[in-house]
């Protein structure tokens, strides 16, 4: 079990750097890491899926919180829009936990799976939009809202992959843009993990220290190993950017990725 340990506190580490750094919840790199920590325990195959997801967004409540105050205390997080967005996402997160019971378990992986292909691709080529158009109007907002709170909880990822882009297409400075998108994640992690205890399937009950869809050893382990790097992830985003450190993120997660989708099919 030693091993497990070690493996959840590096987890935690590197998750604190990314949600710091990147804004986007570490979820990306949590739910991959969760898939193979549950194939290793032994855990039933047909519920991983949900149990990576729900552990990945209860994790998140642990592990964003400290890069969103920092992000807020430097001034990067724009309270016009978190107000505007919260209720609409809160309440969609939660919504997406009850559709994803109800999916087979080989349809969600595979969400998961192009998912996280598609957000790594989006960290390492930085895609932005040609043109920026500042004005937000409230219905696209609502939308753009609950459209986020769906598919972040499905796949179990902060929404900061879909958040950044377009906040910094109407108009955010990327800082800001990733300082209003790291708030908005931890609001999505606490209605994700809401959504993970009331919907969660019937055979995790079975499992000891499962609560709900989440495993509450990794949730704690990984969460308390990563508010010290949270913080410093955040004040590097702030200060400089890393091209190399964008690549290689995102060639493990597709990495990670791809053997979701094998593993999927063997």
């Amino acid at each position: 079990m030693i091993e497990i340990f070690i493996f959840l506190v590096i987890l935690g580490i590197l998750a604190g750097l990314i949600s710091g750094f990147f804004g986007i919840g570490s979820g990306i790199i949590l739910v991959p890491a969760y898939f193979f920590l549950f194939k290793h325990l032994n855990f039933p195959e047909e519920i991983i899926p949900l149990l990576a997801t729900g552990t990945s967004m209860t994790t998140m409540i642990l592990v964003i919180p400290n890069a969103a105050y920092t992000h807020y205390l430097n001034s990067n997080v724009n309270m016009e829009i978190v107000k505007k967005m919260l209720l609409y996402t809160f309440v969609f997160t939660i919504f997406a936990r009850y559709l994803a019971l109800n999916m087979e378990s080989l349809t969600l992986q595979l969400i998961i799976a192009f998912s996280l292909i598609f957000a790594a691709f989006q960290v390492a080529l930085d895609i932005k939009p040609k043109e920026i158009k500042p004005k937000i109007n409230n219905l696209e907002l609502a939308f753009m809202s609950c459209s986020i709170g769906l598919i972040t909880s499905l796949v179990g990822i902060g929404g900061g992959i879909l958040m950044v882009p377009y906040f910094t297409f109407r108009g955010l400075s990327i800082r800001e843009a990733i300082g209003t998108s790291s708030v908005m994640g931890l609001f999505i992690a606490i209605s994700g993990a809401i959504g993970a205890f009331l919907f969660a399937p019937m055979a995790s009950k079975n499992i000891n220290l499962m609560f709900g869809s989440a495993y509450i050893p990794a949730v704690f382990v990984v969460g308390l190993s990563s508010i010290y790097f949270a913080k410093m992830g955040a004040n590097i985003s702030n200060n400089t950017s890393s091209e190399k450190l964008k690549v290689a993120f995102a060639i493990v997660v597709i990495i990670s990725a791809i053997r979701i989708v094998y593993d999927s099919f063997i």
